[in-house]
């Protein structure tokens, strides 16, 4: 199925589309929505935050195990409670929770098909306002541009779209990946790394490199105004396709 790359669009509640149209981009640490503030997220009752929409403890995995399997480490368990077991992976705690993240959707178009791919009902649960930026390249270059702003060359950023692995996949994984069951948000994701330029370690390749600055807090950029690469719909018509005329191909 071929398609073409995808639209970014942001999917709130009406006051922060509005927010980001003027240029306020709110990013969050991956800390905030995975299996390190689980509990926390429980406790107050979040329903937007709730695992399986923005929540996600899967946010963090590192490498999955089958069970059946084992490996080193865990078929160091008592056999009893490795049969009580059902998954076995590792969540890292050095790197991905301190990383920003930006979340979007991604509008697909079908060449092929000559329509958009129909989006899940379920982003309704994102907010009631959907901003679809139709000059990515554009607002990449605005957040870049203001990134090197605010942070100098103490930025170790990456953009790319979700993959979603399935339910009985095996292996290692990044900040990039998600479960197979939050394909309905096909997710576009900026991540963002803040780097301490006064403190360096080598690695093993003997290569010196800045060290991550620890720091859940979130970041708020300021890109400037939006609106002449953007237009705000209510979710509702994103997700009925009732899109404006400029922007088909």
């Amino acid at each position: 199925m071929d398609k073409m790359p995808c639209l970014p669009v942001k999917i709130t509640a009406k006051k922060w589309a509005d927010k980001l149209q003027d240029g306020s981009v709110f990013m969050r640490s991956l800390y905030d929505f995975g299996s390190w503030s689980a509990i926390e997220r429980h406790n107050r009752s979040d329903s937007q935050m709730k695992d399986g929409v923005q929540g996600d403890i899967g946010e963090g995995i590192v490498k999955t195990v089958d069970p059946k399997v084992g490996d080193e480490f865990f078929n160091c368990f008592d056999p009893e409670i490795r049969a009580v077991m059902k998954g076995m992976y590792y969540i890292d705690e050095n790197f991905y929770q301190y990383s920003k993240i930006y979340c979007m959707y991604g509008l697909t178009y079908l060449i092929h098909e000559k329509r958009f791919e129909q989006p899940d009902e379920r982003l309704l649960d994102f907010g009631d306002t959907a901003v679809i930026i139709y000059n990515p390249n554009e607002f990449l270059s605005r957040v870049l541009n203001a990134l090197r702003g605010k942070y100098g060359d103490n930025v170790n950023f990456r953009c790319d779209e979700v993959r979603y692995y399935p339910p009985y996949y095996y292996g290692d994984l990044d900040e990039f990946c998600k479960s197979a069951s939050f394909s309905w948000q096909n997710e576009l994701r900026f991540r963002v790394a803040l780097l301490d330029g006064e403190d360096t370690v080598t690695d093993e390749l003997g290569l010196v490199r800045k060290c991550l600055i620890q720091d859940r807090l979130p970041i708020t950029l300021d890109i400037g105004s939006i609106r002449d690469i953007s237009v705000q719909i209510p979710t509702d018509d994103l997700i009925g396709l009732r899109l404006p005329d400029f922007l088909l191909p």
